[in-house]
């Protein structure tokens, strides 16, 4: 198994965390975070869209870019009200 799947589940993870520590209210806004971040960090690693700088890509995932992904798609979902 390659371990990019495993990388993109952790970065989803740790960002979603962060958020709910920074924007949540309350339990149920887990679960809507973490599809968030996931959605986000899946679009910009299956479209390939990369930054101009040559940053290091650890087993193909480019962090940076998939960690902003998931964080734009986050912010979107915390003005979302449950």
């Amino acid at each position: 198994m390659s371990p990019a799947p495993l990388l993109l589940f952790l970065i989803t993870t740790v960002s979603m965390s962060l958020a709910h520590v920074l924007w949540g209210q309350r339990w149920v806004q887990i679960p809507l975070f973490w599809f968030a971040a996931f959605a986000g960090a899946l679009i910009v690693y299956s479209t390939g869209l990369r930054l101009p700088w040559a940053l290091p890509t650890p087993s193909g995932v480019p962090v940076l870019e998939v960690t902003m992904g998931a964080w734009f798609v986050m912010i979107i979902a915390s003005k979302v009200r449950l």
